[in-house]
């Protein structure tokens, strides 16, 4: 039965109402005031009458002389002019100064309104930016800071990635879930190939022990036994590698230089080696790592390749190659080598091994130690014949 997923409710438009409603106020405010004073100004000049002054200049051009004119129409004229006169000068001194005050008030309003909406919209990113770091390191359980109900769309935002994070946090759970099942039955499966064999043998020897149709034989006692304990050293050496790889320690991170104990390894197994062990020239680079866990590491590697090479066959080399960032460590062998390139699922998959005798767990040890270093595992074919191990590491 499919499950339907529905769709998020649309967020609220509180937010774009608010930062519309600003705007607005922010740019008719200064223009309101300006059009109020303006038109003040303009009420004051135009109240003033001009009248009395046009009288005395219809009285001019009919011919009447000024001393025939009352005294109190003059004054009257005068006095109407030079209120005219000063209601233009203050209108000159006043307008620049007003259009100067609006203007700075309009853009401390307008610096007020940028600080509120920035405070507004910072806060909810940092929030956000904040989450986005706590979920690329993994931990999906931080929640942020937001209220039940949703008011504007930056709440929306914080809403549905709080909700995000627990829908991937209980995926990540299932997931994990489903690997460890995974894991499981690849254990089942491969502890079912590698205890077929044995108790296959076993059974055969007990058969040939317990035949009713021949009188005990001597001989044939010895070799039933000898068989019977050979098979159950086969497993016990594998108890032991199973439980060898459940008891690895956590790593423990310590300046390490590398040359030196890729010598330390090289020293311990070329007394027992078939072949010759070299350990080429090259960079001697320093990184933070566990030096336990990387003799483990290097130490698997090598003893593979020792055990892959027949006596008279080429030197196993080990050889440093150092990137920016990385480094590389190859392990080359003159062995039979390997038919295709092997990394990550598939040098666990069925514990792989190329040896009857291996458990198959040394690879997976190895690459257990590569993956907790930041590292990695992969192993090729050479055109030459025999593999090429390839380990790469971050450096610092």
């Amino acid at each position: 039965m499919a499950i339907q997923v529905q769709d998020p409710a649309p967020p609220p438009a509180r937010f774009r109402r608010q930062l519309l409603t600003v705007m607005l106020l922010t740019g008719l405010v200064p223009l309101v005031a300006l059009g109020v004073l303006m038109w003040q100004g303009l009420e004051v000049l135009l109240s003033i009458s001009l009248a009395p002054v046009e009288q005395v200049l219809e009285a001019f051009s009919t011919g009447a002389t000024p001393a025939e004119q009352s005294q109190a129409a003059l004054d009257e004229a005068r006095l109407n002019l030079a209120q005219a006169e000063l209601a233009r000068r203050s209108l000159v001194r006043w307008t620049p100064r007003l259009f100067g005050v609006l203007l700075l008030v309009s853009a401390a309003a307008l610096t007020g309104a940028a600080v509120l909406l920035g405070r507004a919209l910072t806060r909810p990113v940092s929030i956000l930016t904040q989450g986005m770091w706590a979920y690329s390191r993994g931990d999906l359980s931080r929640q942020l800071p937001a209220p039940d109900v949703a008011r504007d769309e930056l709440q929306f935002l914080l809403v549905q990635f709080n909700r995000m994070g627990q829908e991937l946090a209980a995926q990540r759970e299932r997931l994990k879930s489903s690997e460890r099942i995974a894991a499981w039955q690849d254990v089942a499966r491969a502890l079912a190939h590698e205890l077929r064999n044995p108790l296959t043998a076993m059974r055969l020897a007990l058969a040939r022990l317990s035949r009713a149709d021949a009188p005990p034989d001597a001989t044939r006692l010895a070799e039933a036994v000898a068989l019977l304990d050979e098979e159950l050293e086969l497993l016990s050496r594998m108890t032991r590698s199973f439980s060898d790889f459940a008891r690895l320690p956590a790593p423990r991170f310590q300046p390490v230089a590398l040359r030196p104990l890729l010598a330390e390894v090289c020293a311990l197994y070329a007394p027992t080696s078939p072949v010759a062990v070299e350990l080429l020239a090259g960079p001697e680079p320093h990184l933070s790592a566990d030096p336990d866990g990387l003799r483990r590491l290097f130490g698997n590697l090598l003893k593979n390749a020792l055990e892959a090479s027949s006596p008279g066959a080429a030197p196993v080399r080990l050889s440093i190659e150092t990137q920016p960032s990385r480094l590389r460590v190859l392990l080359r062998d003159g062995g039979a080598g390997i038919t295709r390139v092997v990394e990550g699922d598939a040098l666990t998959r069925g514990l792989f091994s190329t040896k009857p005798e291996g458990s198959g767990l040394g690879l997976p040890i190895a690459q257990k130690i590569a993956h907790e270093h930041g590292g990695s595992l992969r192993l090729e074919p050479l055109p030459e014949g025999g593999t090429l191990a390839l380990v790469e590491l971050p450096l610092g």
